[in-house]
Protein backbone atom coordinates (compact mmCIF):
# COMPACT_ATOMS: atom_id res chain seq x y z
CA UNK A 1 0.00 0.00 0.00
CA UNK A 2 1.58 3.52 -0.84
CA UNK A 3 2.21 5.85 1.91
CA UNK A 4 0.56 8.95 2.13
CA UNK A 5 3.65 10.86 1.63
CA UNK A 6 6.67 10.32 -0.17
CA UNK A 7 9.13 12.73 -0.72
CA UNK A 8 12.64 12.47 -2.65
CA UNK A 9 15.36 14.40 -3.61
CA UNK A 10 13.16 17.50 -3.51
CA UNK A 11 14.58 20.67 -5.15
CA UNK A 12 13.01 23.98 -5.68
CA UNK A 13 14.71 27.26 -7.14
CA UNK A 14 13.39 30.61 -7.79
CA UNK A 15 14.35 33.53 -10.02
CA UNK A 16 16.25 36.07 -7.44
CA UNK A 17 13.57 38.98 -7.63
CA UNK A 18 16.16 42.02 -7.58
CA UNK A 19 18.97 40.19 -9.61
CA UNK A 20 17.92 38.32 -12.69
CA UNK A 21 20.84 36.16 -12.78
CA UNK A 22 20.64 35.42 -9.48
CA UNK A 23 18.84 32.27 -8.52
CA UNK A 24 17.56 31.40 -5.18
CA UNK A 25 17.30 27.79 -3.84
CA UNK A 26 14.01 27.35 -1.87
CA UNK A 27 14.25 23.45 -0.62
CA UNK A 28 17.21 21.48 -1.76
CA UNK A 29 17.46 17.86 -1.85
CA UNK A 30 14.76 17.11 0.85
CA UNK A 31 13.28 13.66 1.53
CA UNK A 32 10.86 12.46 4.05
CA UNK A 33 7.39 10.07 4.32
CA UNK A 34 4.74 9.74 6.29
CA UNK A 35 2.79 6.97 7.74
CA UNK A 36 -0.41 5.84 7.62
CA UNK A 37 -2.12 7.73 10.76
CA UNK A 38 0.83 9.38 11.60
CA UNK A 39 1.37 12.58 12.76
CA UNK A 40 4.10 14.77 11.26
CA UNK A 41 4.76 18.33 12.80
CA UNK A 42 7.06 20.47 10.20
CA UNK A 43 9.44 22.50 12.30
CA UNK A 44 11.58 25.70 10.76
CA UNK A 45 12.43 29.03 11.05
CA UNK A 46 10.76 31.90 8.73
CA UNK A 47 11.48 31.44 5.40
CA UNK A 48 12.92 28.14 6.20
CA UNK A 49 11.35 26.54 2.92
CA UNK A 50 7.97 24.97 5.05
CA UNK A 51 5.39 26.31 3.16
CA UNK A 52 7.41 25.89 0.24
CA UNK A 53 7.42 22.52 0.31
CA UNK A 54 3.79 22.24 1.30
CA UNK A 55 2.55 24.11 -1.52
CA UNK A 56 4.84 21.66 -3.94
CA UNK A 57 2.35 19.07 -1.89
CA UNK A 58 -0.85 20.13 -3.10
CA UNK A 59 0.74 20.63 -6.61
CA UNK A 60 0.12 24.52 -6.69
CA UNK A 61 3.97 25.00 -8.18
CA UNK A 62 5.94 22.76 -9.43
CA UNK A 63 9.55 21.42 -7.72
CA UNK A 64 12.61 22.56 -9.78
CA UNK A 65 13.74 18.17 -9.19
CA UNK A 66 12.55 15.83 -7.21
CA UNK A 67 9.68 13.37 -6.33
CA UNK A 68 6.39 13.84 -4.75
CA UNK A 69 4.63 10.96 -4.27
CA UNK A 70 1.27 11.34 -2.73
CA UNK A 71 -0.78 7.84 -1.71
CA UNK A 72 1.30 6.57 -5.30
CA UNK A 73 0.00 9.48 -7.35
CA UNK A 74 2.16 12.36 -8.79
CA UNK A 75 1.07 15.41 -6.39
CA UNK A 76 -1.60 17.35 -8.14
CA UNK A 77 -3.35 14.55 -9.21
CA UNK A 78 -6.90 16.22 -9.33
CA UNK A 79 -8.44 11.78 -8.14
CA UNK A 80 -5.96 12.32 -5.35
CA UNK A 81 -6.65 15.52 -4.39
CA UNK A 82 -10.13 14.29 -2.85
CA UNK A 83 -7.88 12.30 -0.02
CA UNK A 84 -6.18 15.34 0.95
CA UNK A 85 -7.73 18.48 3.20
CA UNK A 86 -5.97 21.41 3.52
CA UNK A 87 -5.38 24.54 5.82
CA UNK A 88 -3.35 27.43 4.31
CA UNK A 89 -1.23 29.83 6.43
CA UNK A 90 -3.54 33.11 5.33
CA UNK A 91 -7.07 31.42 4.73
CA UNK A 92 -9.18 33.90 2.91
CA UNK A 93 -13.04 32.96 3.03
CA UNK A 94 -15.78 35.02 2.16
CA UNK A 95 -17.19 36.90 4.50
CA UNK A 96 -20.39 37.34 3.50
CA UNK A 97 -21.12 33.68 3.58
CA UNK A 98 -22.10 31.47 7.05
CA UNK A 99 -20.23 28.74 8.09
CA UNK A 100 -22.71 26.25 6.89
CA UNK A 101 -22.79 28.20 3.22
CA UNK A 102 -18.76 28.07 3.25
CA UNK A 103 -18.72 24.03 4.48
CA UNK A 104 -21.68 23.42 1.66
CA UNK A 105 -19.54 25.49 -1.04
CA UNK A 106 -16.43 23.08 -0.25
CA UNK A 107 -18.57 19.99 0.00
CA UNK A 108 -19.80 20.53 -3.58
CA UNK A 109 -15.94 21.16 -5.01
CA UNK A 110 -15.45 17.56 -3.37
CA UNK A 111 -18.20 15.86 -5.01
CA UNK A 112 -20.71 15.73 -2.14
CA UNK A 113 -24.24 16.89 -2.42
CA UNK A 114 -27.93 16.97 -0.86
CA UNK A 115 -29.16 15.70 2.33
CA UNK A 116 -26.05 14.19 3.29
CA UNK A 117 -23.73 17.01 2.55
CA UNK A 118 -25.74 18.95 5.04
CA UNK A 119 -25.31 16.30 7.36
CA UNK A 120 -22.02 15.94 7.24
CA UNK A 121 -21.33 19.57 7.24
CA UNK A 122 -24.07 19.63 10.41
CA UNK A 123 -21.64 17.07 11.51
CA UNK A 124 -18.16 18.85 11.18
CA UNK A 125 -19.63 22.02 12.98
CA UNK A 126 -20.30 20.30 15.91
CA UNK A 127 -16.92 18.60 15.80
CA UNK A 128 -15.20 21.78 15.77
CA UNK A 129 -17.65 23.58 18.44
CA UNK A 130 -19.18 26.04 15.63
CA UNK A 131 -22.79 24.63 15.42
CA UNK A 132 -24.41 27.57 17.28
CA UNK A 133 -22.90 29.70 15.32
CA UNK A 134 -23.70 27.76 11.94
CA UNK A 135 -25.72 31.17 10.66
CA UNK A 136 -23.55 33.95 11.57
CA UNK A 137 -21.98 35.53 9.05
CA UNK A 138 -18.04 34.75 8.83
CA UNK A 139 -17.20 38.94 9.28
CA UNK A 140 -18.64 38.41 12.75
CA UNK A 141 -15.73 35.53 14.03
CA UNK A 142 -13.32 35.96 15.82
CA UNK A 143 -9.34 34.89 14.87
CA UNK A 144 -10.02 31.19 16.28
CA UNK A 145 -13.25 30.59 15.29
CA UNK A 146 -11.79 31.61 11.60
CA UNK A 147 -9.02 28.99 12.35
CA UNK A 148 -11.59 26.35 13.51
CA UNK A 149 -14.00 26.78 10.00
CA UNK A 150 -10.52 26.27 8.07
CA UNK A 151 -9.89 22.95 9.84
CA UNK A 152 -13.86 22.49 9.40
CA UNK A 153 -13.37 22.95 5.58
CA UNK A 154 -10.03 20.56 5.03
CA UNK A 155 -11.96 17.76 7.01
CA UNK A 156 -15.49 18.05 5.53
CA UNK A 157 -15.09 15.32 2.94
CA UNK A 158 -12.99 12.89 4.72
CA UNK A 159 -9.78 13.16 3.64
CA UNK A 160 -6.80 10.50 4.41
CA UNK A 161 -4.45 12.97 4.73
CA UNK A 162 -4.48 16.49 6.14
CA UNK A 163 -2.43 18.80 5.36
CA UNK A 164 -2.07 22.63 7.86
CA UNK A 165 0.04 25.17 8.04
CA UNK A 166 0.28 26.89 10.74
CA UNK A 167 -3.36 25.93 12.37
CA UNK A 168 -2.97 27.50 15.88
CA UNK A 169 -1.18 31.02 14.54
CA UNK A 170 -2.61 33.73 16.38
CA UNK A 171 -4.98 31.41 18.70
CA UNK A 172 -5.21 32.13 22.74
CA UNK A 173 -4.28 28.81 25.23
CA UNK A 174 -8.16 27.87 24.58
CA UNK A 175 -7.98 27.89 20.78
CA UNK A 176 -4.84 26.28 20.81
CA UNK A 177 -5.97 23.56 23.10
CA UNK A 178 -9.37 22.89 20.86
CA UNK A 179 -7.20 22.91 17.75
CA UNK A 180 -4.57 20.18 19.16
CA UNK A 181 -7.69 18.19 20.26
CA UNK A 182 -8.51 17.83 16.20
CA UNK A 183 -5.31 16.86 15.62
CA UNK A 184 -5.41 13.76 17.81
CA UNK A 185 -8.88 13.28 16.81
CA UNK A 186 -7.90 12.90 13.13
CA UNK A 187 -4.70 10.55 14.26
CA UNK A 188 -7.11 8.66 16.50
CA UNK A 189 -9.64 7.78 13.16
CA UNK A 190 -6.44 6.59 11.38
CA UNK A 191 -5.68 10.12 9.28
CA UNK A 192 -2.27 11.31 9.05
CA UNK A 193 -1.49 14.92 9.31
CA UNK A 194 1.28 17.43 8.74
CA UNK A 195 1.27 20.21 10.30
CA UNK A 196 3.89 23.41 10.40
CA UNK A 197 3.93 25.55 13.53
CA UNK A 198 6.23 28.16 15.32
CA UNK A 199 4.82 27.02 18.94
CA UNK A 200 7.19 24.17 19.39
CA UNK A 201 5.62 22.75 22.44
CA UNK A 202 2.48 22.18 20.71
CA UNK A 203 4.91 20.18 18.11
CA UNK A 204 6.66 18.76 20.81
CA UNK A 205 3.32 17.38 22.23
CA UNK A 206 1.08 16.15 18.93
CA UNK A 207 3.86 14.28 16.86
CA UNK A 208 4.76 11.42 16.38
CA UNK A 209 7.88 12.32 14.54
CA UNK A 210 9.33 16.10 13.50
CA UNK A 211 10.66 17.32 10.52
CA UNK A 212 13.34 20.00 11.18
CA UNK A 213 13.82 22.16 7.68
CA UNK A 214 16.77 25.25 7.59
CA UNK A 215 17.39 26.90 5.05
CA UNK A 216 15.42 24.50 2.50
CA UNK A 217 17.84 21.41 3.91
CA UNK A 218 16.63 18.72 6.02
CA UNK A 219 18.06 19.37 9.15
CA UNK A 220 16.51 16.07 11.24
CA UNK A 221 13.89 13.35 10.92
CA UNK A 222 12.32 11.75 13.78
CA UNK A 223 10.89 11.63 17.36
CA UNK A 224 12.08 14.02 19.69
CA UNK A 225 14.06 11.02 21.29
CA UNK A 226 15.81 10.58 18.42
CA UNK A 227 16.96 13.67 17.12
CA UNK A 228 18.36 14.25 20.54
CA UNK A 229 22.19 12.69 20.58
CA UNK A 230 22.45 10.41 24.44
CA UNK A 231 25.06 13.29 25.00
CA UNK A 232 23.03 16.06 24.95
CA UNK A 233 21.23 14.60 28.41
CA UNK A 234 21.49 17.10 31.13
CA UNK A 235 21.75 15.22 34.57
CA UNK A 236 20.49 16.99 37.59
CA UNK A 237 20.69 16.36 41.20
CA UNK A 238 18.61 18.16 43.96
CA UNK A 239 19.72 17.48 47.67
CA UNK A 240 19.62 19.12 51.17
CA UNK A 241 20.23 18.74 54.83
CA UNK A 242 20.40 19.99 58.10
CA UNK A 243 21.13 23.77 58.73
CA UNK A 244 24.34 22.77 59.85
CA UNK A 245 25.22 20.73 56.90
CA UNK A 246 24.32 23.54 55.02
CA UNK A 247 28.06 25.45 54.65
CA UNK A 248 29.85 22.38 53.91
CA UNK A 249 27.66 21.57 50.87
CA UNK A 250 29.38 24.76 49.19
CA UNK A 251 32.77 22.91 49.44
CA UNK A 252 31.38 19.83 47.80
CA UNK A 253 31.33 20.87 44.09
CA UNK A 254 31.69 23.77 41.76
CA UNK A 255 28.85 25.20 40.77
CA UNK A 256 26.46 24.38 43.65
CA UNK A 257 22.91 26.17 43.03
CA UNK A 258 20.69 26.92 45.54
CA UNK A 259 16.66 26.64 44.89
CA UNK A 260 14.06 27.18 47.59
CA UNK A 261 15.02 24.77 50.86
CA UNK A 262 17.50 22.77 48.53
CA UNK A 263 20.81 22.38 46.26
CA UNK A 264 20.98 21.83 42.97
CA UNK A 265 23.81 20.54 41.04
CA UNK A 266 24.45 19.66 37.13
CA UNK A 267 26.01 16.67 36.04
CA UNK A 268 28.22 16.91 32.25
CA UNK A 269 27.34 13.53 31.94
CA UNK A 270 26.20 9.66 33.73
CA UNK A 271 29.60 9.20 34.74
CA UNK A 272 30.05 12.49 36.80
CA UNK A 273 26.43 11.99 38.06
CA UNK A 274 26.49 8.59 39.71
CA UNK A 275 30.32 9.96 40.91
CA UNK A 276 28.06 13.16 42.65
CA UNK A 277 25.54 11.26 43.66
CA UNK A 278 27.36 8.62 45.53
CA UNK A 279 28.78 11.63 47.30
CA UNK A 280 25.97 13.19 48.38
CA UNK A 281 24.67 10.60 50.24
CA UNK A 282 28.09 9.00 51.57
CA UNK A 283 27.62 12.37 53.59
CA UNK A 284 24.58 12.15 54.94
CA UNK A 285 22.06 14.55 52.60
CA UNK A 286 19.02 13.81 51.43
CA UNK A 287 18.15 13.40 48.13
CA UNK A 288 15.17 15.06 47.01
CA UNK A 289 15.45 13.99 43.22
CA UNK A 290 17.99 13.21 40.86
CA UNK A 291 17.29 12.80 36.87
CA UNK A 292 18.68 13.03 33.66
CA UNK A 293 16.50 15.42 31.09
CA UNK A 294 15.97 15.79 27.93
CA UNK A 295 16.63 19.58 26.30
CA UNK A 296 13.18 20.58 24.77
CA UNK A 297 12.59 21.02 21.00
CA UNK A 298 13.05 24.82 20.86
CA UNK A 299 16.24 24.23 22.39
CA UNK A 300 16.89 21.40 19.26
CA UNK A 301 15.73 23.70 17.22
CA UNK A 302 17.90 27.02 17.78
CA UNK A 303 21.07 25.38 19.56
CA UNK A 304 21.54 22.14 16.95
CA UNK A 305 20.36 19.22 16.31
CA UNK A 306 21.68 16.07 14.94
CA UNK A 307 20.98 14.31 11.57
CA UNK A 308 18.22 11.53 11.74
CA UNK A 309 18.68 9.34 8.60
CA UNK A 310 15.52 6.83 9.04
CA UNK A 311 12.01 7.45 6.94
Amino acid sequence: MAKPVEIRNLTKTFRHPMKVWDKIEAVKDFSFSVETGEIVGFVGHNGAGKTTTIKMMMGFIAPTAGEISIFGEKAGNIEIKKKIGFLPERPYFYSELTSMELLKYFGRLSGMKGSSLIDKAEKVLRRVALYNDRNRKLSSYSKGMLQRIGIAQAIIHDPELVIMDEPMSGLDPIGRREVKEIIRSLKREGRSVIFSSHILSDIENLSDRVLIIENGVRKSFGTVREIVKPENIRFTIEFGGPDEMKDAAFSLFKGIRVATDRFVIDCPDLLDFNSKLATIVKKGYTVHDARGSYPSLEEIVFKGSSEVGHE
